[in-house]
This record gives structure tokens, sequence and C-alpha cells, in this order.
């Protein structure tokens, strides 16, 4: 009878620590998403890495990010010339290795940082793996078995990590954020290269 009760007890504490933790990271992601609400303008630096797995293969890039309300622009320094840039519902990729430019009302490319937490957090199972008073860890799984990790510090998301079924994943590491400062003047006003050959495909 002792050893029931002490089941009985063990389930009930563990029921609580999970709804607690439960708890936890829905508080972090309310913060998360009040502190982006917030932002009018975002400026940092960006690391980006690329991994196949089946090819053993890295690709590291890195750049410039900057947005507001309407646009947004990621602008590489590695590979240089290449950008990503969203204004409205118009995006435009160049590339200045092929001199190609897609332009495409696929936003689904935006890669602000709450979007990207955004798009996998309710649909996925979530569970805290390191915090402190400032810093928090998170990993996600969605329901076709992308994991997703998050690395947050004050609220602001500082690292993120997409692994596929496969274990191919993408890295975005974002740094030196400039919250609610001037953007430089005409940053998302882009001409692009005499010859570039543009290829249109907006609805």
């Amino acid at each position: 009878m002792a050893t029931y009760q002490i089941r009985i007890a063990l389930s009930c504490l563990f029921l609580m620590a999970s709804l607690f933790a439960d708890d936890q990271l829905e508080s972090v992601y309310e913060d998360i998403l009040i502190t982006y609400s917030n932002i009018k303008s975002y400026e940092a630096d960006f690391q980006q890495e690329n991994f196949w797995k089946e090819l053993d293969i890295i690709k590291q890039s890195e750049g410039k990010m900057y947005y507001n309300t309407d646009h947004f622009l990621m602008k590489y320094s590695e590979p240089a010339g290449q950008l990503l840039l969203i204004k409205k519902d118009v995006v435009t990729m160049y590339d200045a290795a092929s001199h190609q430019a897609l332009i495409s009302n696929d936003i689904q490319t935006e890669l602000r940082p709450v979007k990207l937490i955004s798009e996998y957090w309710d649909v996925s199972k979530k569970e805290l793996i390191e915090s402190d008073s400032i810093s928090f860890r998170i990993n996600l799984v969605t329901p076709d078995s992308q994991q997703i990790e998050v690395n947050i510090k004050n609220f602001l998301i500082t690292e993120f990590t997409i692994i596929d079924v496969d274990d191919n994943s993408v890295t975005y590491k974002f740094s030196n954020e400039k919250i609610n400062k001037n953007l430089p003047e005409n940053i998302f006003e882009i001409t692009l290269p005499e010859g570039t050959n543009i290829i249109d495909n907006r609805r």
C-alpha cells in the first residue's frame, strides 16, 4: 500500500513539474512576442550555416539584416553581393555570382527572427533545455519530426537551427542588434546592376 501511495505521489509531482515547465515556456514565448512587437526598426549582424549530411558539405554565409514595419533586407558580405529584399509583398533575391535576380510574391522566405519561431511554436512539442535569469534554450519538434533549437537572450532570438529528418540543417545566428535606432538612409532602395537577368514570377 505504501509503495502504491509513493507511486501516486511521484506521478503527481511529475505532472506538476511538467505543467510548470509548460507554463514557463508559454510565458517565455509571450515575452518574446511582446519584445518583438515593440521593435519598429532592427539591425543586426547575422551568420548562416547550411549543412547537407549526405554530401558532408557545410556552407557558411554572413552579412547584415535590417527591417522595419514594411521592409526586410538580408545583405550578404559573404557571398558578396547576394541579397534578399522584401518590400511589402514583393520579394527580390539577387545573386551577384550568376548575375541573376528572382522577383516573386513568396513572402515565406522572410527570416525575421520572431517569424522563425512563430512558424513552428503552436504545432510543435516544446522542451526547455537550459535557462537562467536572462537566457533560454528551447527545443521544438514538429509533427513531421523536424527539430528546431532556439537560443534566446533578453527575449531576443540569438540563434535558430532547423534540422530535418535527414539531419540536414540550417543555422542563423544574430548579434550586435540595434533596436529602434535610425537605419542607414535608403537602405531598402536597391538598384540591380545593369545586365542583370531578371526572372519575374509575380502573380
